[in-house]
């Protein structure tokens, strides 16, 4: 995990447009998926939106790690 971390810190901005790209793309689903509710399937729509929910508290919580303000260490 902290190779993880320590990539996205050292390529903040291709990770923030990625996390953006999955944010956007996954409002876009929500959207795409309610309509999918309304005149379709409800199920199909249903599993749409939760698939693209989760893309959108990952994407959330990603830039959030990057960009939120980080505690450092204490000084002696």
């Amino acid at each position: 995990m902290r190779r993880v971390v320590a990539f996205g810190r050292r390529h903040v901005w291709p990770v923030s447009a990625a996390a953006m790209a999955a944010i956007l793309g996954s409002i876009c689903g929500i959207v795409l998926s309610v309509e999918a509710m309304m005149r379709g399937p409800f199920i199909v729509g249903y599993f749409g939106a939760a698939a693209c929910g989760d893309v959108l508290i990952w994407g959330v919580v990603i830039m959030a790690a990057l960009w939120l303000p980080r505690k450092s260490a204490p000084t002696a």
